[in-house]
């Protein structure tokens, strides 16, 4: 058996070398009797070839990281996009004022103190972006507790709304009120305690400050799940921004607070958003 040696171990893998600045296997031909002219020019021609390749795949690694760049930063928009895709005043997804109490415009929902009843939905609100809403038919209830009737809408307690019956939640009606503080009252001093029946018939009531509370968060819980469910049909209340930014607002305001005023409620009417 042939011994192995230090050269043998370092001879160029196929006759080729990493370093220019070294003869390839030209060196060894030589030693056996090879003419190393021919083989010197053949090494120097691949060495200017394989920099020649070198240079032109490190220049197209360049320009596909450059073009992957410029397209990346077109997709995002700038302060003069982001402004111009900003609903300017007075469009379809500004929230309508109504009419104003005590000579003071009130944003929606109308209420009294606290702002806890919901909304009078507009047919033509519509959200300036894709949401939940777009592509959905909006029903209506009307304006008034009779065109509600007809419409064969049903007041929702939690709500404080009336409602298409498509919309109609009874589970969450029920959750709200096992709290057993959602009770409504025709005065101030919340001594004369309305039934259930008759909150839908008038056009205002009160109710307390942990009504008010639990309202609230029975609303978010509601939120949710219509928008984890991806349910087909949901209130105008659940995607009325104003609210959930009341609601927010008020629940951090209590907190720690000494508060026991009594809740303004005005009975509105809530639009029943359907999707195909």
């Amino acid at each position: 058996m042939k011994p192995e040696t230090d050269n043998e171990d370092h001879q160029p893998f196929l006759g080729f070398r990493d370093d220019p600045t070294k003869r390839n296997s030209a060196d060894d031909e030589e030693e056996q009797g090879v003419a190393g002219g021919n083989a010197m020019l053949h090494q120097q021609h691949a060495l200017k070839t394989s920099r020649t390749r070198r240079w032109l795949r490190d220049f197209l690694v360049f320009l596909a990281t450059s073009l992957v760049w410029v397209l990346a930063f077109s997709f995002i928009p700038g302060p003069q996009q982001q402004a111009l895709t900003t609903p300017p005043p007075g469009t379809a997804a500004m929230m309508p004022t109504p009419p104003s109490m005590s000579g003071l415009p009130l944003p929606l929902p109308q209420v009294g103190q606290d702002g806890k009843a919901g909304t009078i939905p507009d047919p033509k609100y519509l959200a300036a972006t894709h949401n939940m809403t777009s592509e959905a038919k909006l029903v209506m209830c009307g304006n008034s507790t009779a065109e509600a009737k007809k419409a064969g809408c049903k007041y929702d307690t939690l709500l404080n709304h009336w409602v298409p019956e498509q919309c109609y939640d009874k589970e969450f009606e029920t959750e709200y009120m096992d709290d057993d503080t959602w009770h409504a009252y025709s005065d101030v001093n919340l001594t004369k305690r309305l039934t259930r029946e008759e909150m839908g018939d008038q056009e205002s009531y009160y109710t307390s400050i942990a009504d008010h509370v639990n309202h609230c968060s029975m609303l978010w819980k509601k939120q949710f799940w219509t928008m984890f469910e991806e349910r087909r049909v949901f209130d105008g209340v659940v995607v009325n921004s104003y609210h959930t930014e009341h609601c927010a607002d008020f629940l951090k305001d209590i907190w720690g607070s000494n508060r026991t005023e009594p809740t303004f409620v005005r009975v509105a009417f809530s639009g029943c958003w359907m999707r195909k």
